[in-house]
């Protein structure tokens, strides 16, 4: 078109190169356009860039923002591109990726999505057209690794010239049939969540109890609101010892994966939930991390891609973290946080750290966790996953019989410490052996009570009244000023106690 902008980019940005070894921040897009739109109609095709991800539940502004300089009207989309890289080092908008408008009649034409980088991180620059509403949604799927740049272009490229402004892939042979696909239905729209969440389940549990369990606000909701949905139900090898078994049905589940994203493109691609034991109350579901992967083709090619996608990822070691079996502590507090990249996911470092139970009284109403940053410095700073430090409650909730109040003090410390460790055994690291007592609010003066309980430390198929029932022997106390405690536990534990007194010495032994 006679006056169309001039839409070539750099095949490099090689100043990304900066960005690859810092955490990954969620920041909004920078929007600019190269034609000529009022305010008002700016402020329009920003309201209309970000409106997938309103739908999705973020706060406007989030996701999509005009630059401070959005107007670049006459100029070539490289006059963005060398803004953009300058606007990126002050660290408030997305660095990596920018949505510019490039015709006036964008509602049906599209906007152009900009990358800096590539998944590869080989800083290869790339662009395609999509429409204005998709946009933002898309940039907030490359951020939290829920989709590549390649899947993506896939999905929502279109060419201007099909008229009603629709990619023609949307009519192609590129959607994966039903034939030999037993999973659900594909959903028409995507759930405010930003995704639909894949969880594969043993083949002994009901879909409908599974559901039931994991989504947040279930009695809320119809059906076709939910954002869990059970991809399949896995049967493991009948001769399999349990070890081999959640391995097995690992692998079943990664090497369907693929099929069921092309199925519903909503789906998380890099997390899923596979539920590997008949008895998930007791043994936990385990969040999987799927390698990344890739399946190009269209028709009856792409399916066979799929497919060997799905055999490819299979056959590596899959990262995986066993978590509660319910909705507020396993699903919304570890599943949601690192998929929707609250978090990173944990290092071996991070997994390997003790974890030491703590029980608080006579501290004359102090909030629960009283002392926790005296005892470790960064317990604020810690994201779900990474604590060192878990509180014993007050109440605590016993399945059939309401609420019971628990009034701690020392004795019951001491007698409830095997079945507190039992209730948190999905805590990686859990110290069975050591706690912590902050038995006072003067403990910043006096320290607090560093106490050894020695039993066998089994945490799995025991009853409440079994584990309180166990004999109480070997316990051992020791008073410590409250900024040691942690680093004292962490050495005695491991027997490294040079340079400790003969207390502690005696505590340790």
């Amino acid at each position: 078109m006679p006056g169309s902008p001039e839409l070539s980019l750099p095949a490099k940005a090689t100043s990304m190169a900066r960005y690859h070894d810092e955490p990954t921040t969620l920041r909004p897009a920078a929007l600019y356009t190269l034609v000529e739109l009022t305010d008002a109609e700016l402020a329009n095709l920003e309201r209309e860039c970000e409106a997938g991800c309103i739908d999705t539940g973020a706060e406007r502004g989030t996701c999509v923002r005009l630059a401070p300089r959005p107007r670049f009207v006459g100029q070539p989309l490289r006059a963005v591109f060398d803004y953009h890289i300058e606007l990126g080092t002050q660290n408030t908008f997305d660095s990596r990726y920018f949505i510019a408008a490039v015709d006036k009649s964008w509602q049906t034409r599209g906007v152009i999505l900009v990358t800096l980088d590539d998944d590869e991180l080989d800083c290869n620059v790339d662009s395609f057209r999509i429409k204005a509403t998709d946009s933002g949604l898309s940039v907030v799927n490359l951020q939290i690794a829920n989709s590549s740049w390649d899947e993506e272009k896939e999905s929502y490229e279109f060419h201007s010239n099909n008229g009603d402004g629709d990619a023609a892939a949307d009519d192609d042979d590129d959607n994966v049939d039903d034939d030999d696909d037993n999973g659900p239905p594909a959903p028409t729209k995507n759930v405010p969540l930003g995704y639909y969440i894949p969880i594969y389940i043993h083949s002994n549990l009901s879909e409908d109890k599974v559901i039931e369990k994991l989504e947040p606000a279930y009695k809320l909701k119809s059906p076709e609101d939910f954002a869990c949905r059970v991809q399949a139900k896995l049967t493991p090898a009948s001769s399999a010892s349990s070890l081999t078994a959640t391995k097995d049905l690992i692998q079943q589940a990664v090497a369907l994966h693929p099929l069921r994203c092309a199925k519903n493109k909503y789906l998380h691609k890099t997390y899923t939930l596979v539920i590997d034991t008949a008895d998930p109350v007791e043994n936990g579901m385990l969040m999987v991390k799927l390698p990344p992967w890739d399946a190009s083709g269209s028709g009856v090619a792409r399916k066979t891609a799929l497919r060997r996608a799905g055999e490819e990822i299979a056959g590596v070691t899959h990262e995986n973290i066993r978590i509660p079996y319910s909705c507020h502590d396993g699903l919304q507090r570890r599943f949601l946080t690192l998929a929707s990249g609250g978090a990173g996911w944990p290092s071996r470092d991070v997994r390997a750290r003790p974890v030491f139970v703590v029980f608080q009284y006579n501290t004359h109403g102090k909030e629960l966790g009283f002392g926790a940053d005296l005892i470790d410095v960064a317990a604020a700073k810690r994201r779900p996953g990474e604590e060192q430090l878990v509180y014993a409650p007050g109440v605590v909730k016993r399945p059939g019989k309401g609420l019971e109040r628990i009034a701690w003090n020392y004795e019951e410390a001491v007698r409830r410490f095997p079945w507190f460790c039992a209730e948190k055994r999905f805590f990686e690291g859990l110290d069975t052996v050591f706690f912590i007592c902050v038995d006072g609010d003067d403990v910043a003066e006096n320290g607090v009570l560093l106490v050894r309980r020695k039993w066998d430390g089994n945490l799995w198929g025991r009853t409440r009244d079994e584990l309180l029932d166990l004999p109480i022997d070997g316990v051992r106390n020791v008073r410590v000023p409250i900024r040691e405690a942690l680093a004292l536990l962490e050495r005695g534990r491991k027997g490294e106690t040079d340079g400790m007194n003969d207390n502690l010495k005696a505590f340790f032994s």
